[in-house]
């Protein structure tokens, strides 16, 4: 069984991307939403399930790939720069852990928000800004 302090993190987690998401459906419904908050409402759900604060994703800035890194460096506590290297991938289709993340995380994101995104687009973006363009445009 996870120890407590586990469990409270991922439930903080989950708390946190859950007032994300509320704070969307309330502005969207009240039809407040704009780019540029849709963008920050993204940035704060993505460092939430990534279980990251502002700190902590500061030197990844904008970039998906090193955000999702940021967040398995930190769960695995190793440097960041180690991750890619380390990672030792064992799906059939032989995805790195980073990418599986932010694989998962766009998923998480289309669920929770209530917005369809286009797959292929989805995957192609390269930065949080990229992204929440996408979901802007979804919302809309």
């Amino acid at each position: 069984m996870p120890d407590k302090a586990i469990m409270d993190r991922l439930l903080a987690a989950k708390r946190g991307a859950a007032l994300v998401c509320d704070e969307f459906e309330s502005d969207r419904a009240a039809g407040t939403l704009d780019a540029q908050l849709v963008e920050s409402l993204v940035r704060r759900f993505i460092l939430a399930k990534f279980r990251l604060n502002e700190q902590e994703a500061a030197p990844a800035g904008d970039s998906l790939e090193k955000l999702a890194q940021a967040s398995l460096a930190k769960m695995l506590r190793i440097a960041p720069d180690l991750v890619k290297t380390e990672d030792r991938a064992a799906n059939c289709d032989g995805a790195d852990s980073a990418t599986v993340k932010q694989a998962l995380v766009i998923m998480a994101l289309q669920k929770e928000f209530h917005v369809q995104l286009d797959c292929f687009s989805a995957g192609l973006c390269h930065s949080v800004g990229e992204l929440a363009a996408l979901v802007w445009q979804a919302a809309r």
